[in-house]
């Protein structure tokens, strides 16, 4: 952060000198040489204009970092700020059996959030486009990878795709299962 405001410090302290030095820097090359051609004037001069573009530039590059990083600084202030006040609100109850409920319902609700992680299946949106006679194909597209895929005794049902997980957070597996006979859809129900 200081190293930062330093750096701040040091442009600002360039943008001040940068029209004192380009009035002194020309009448320097003209004060080192006893007589000068116009040519040679005007190559110097091409010189030290390319020089100061160079400058210029660098030092607009660096006013946009610096932007830049005083964007990232505030937001990084600002999250953990809220990280902060958010840690601050939880509290571990002293009962015994508050405190096994309340690691209970964090452990559903962790094992909820990974099931509604673990793709479209996990979705009302996704199931509400199943319909019979799709392929296979379309309903990985649809739901995405089945969790089991499992071959079924049933003449009428050849494989089965099975979804699992917590969907909401109340300790047990909801299940969403997609049946199949010769690659389309017979019968499917979702965990909704």
């Amino acid at each position: 952060m200081l190293a930062h405001h330093n750096e701040c410090c040091h442009l600002e302290n360039m943008r001040k000198l940068l029209p004192l030095a380009l009035c002194i820097v020309p009448f320097s090359f003209l004060l080192a040489e006893k007589s000068v051609s116009n040519a040679e004037l005007s190559r110097k001069l091409d010189l030290f204009l390319g020089k100061m573009g160079g400058l210029e530039e660098r030092v607009g590059k660096l006013e946009t970092e610096n932007k830049a990083m005083k964007k990232e600084v505030e937001q990084a202030a600002k999250s953990a700020e809220e990280a902060k006040s958010t840690s601050t609100n939880l509290s571990i109850p002293k009962d015994p059996k508050q405190k096994q409920s309340f690691f209970n319902n964090l452990k559903n609700e962790i094992y909820s959030e990974k099931a509604k992680d673990s793709g479209p299946w996990a979705k009302k949106e996704s199931w509400q486009q199943i319909k019979k006679n799709l392929t296979r194909v379309q309903v990985r597209r649809i739901l995405g990878n089945p969790h089991l895929v499992k071959l079924n005794n049933n003449p009428r049902i050849d494989q089965v795709y099975l979804y699992e997980g917590d969907l909401d957070a109340d300790g047990k597996e909801d299940q969403g299962v997609v049946n199949f006979y010769r690659d389309r859809i017979v019968s499917f129900a979702s965990p909704f």
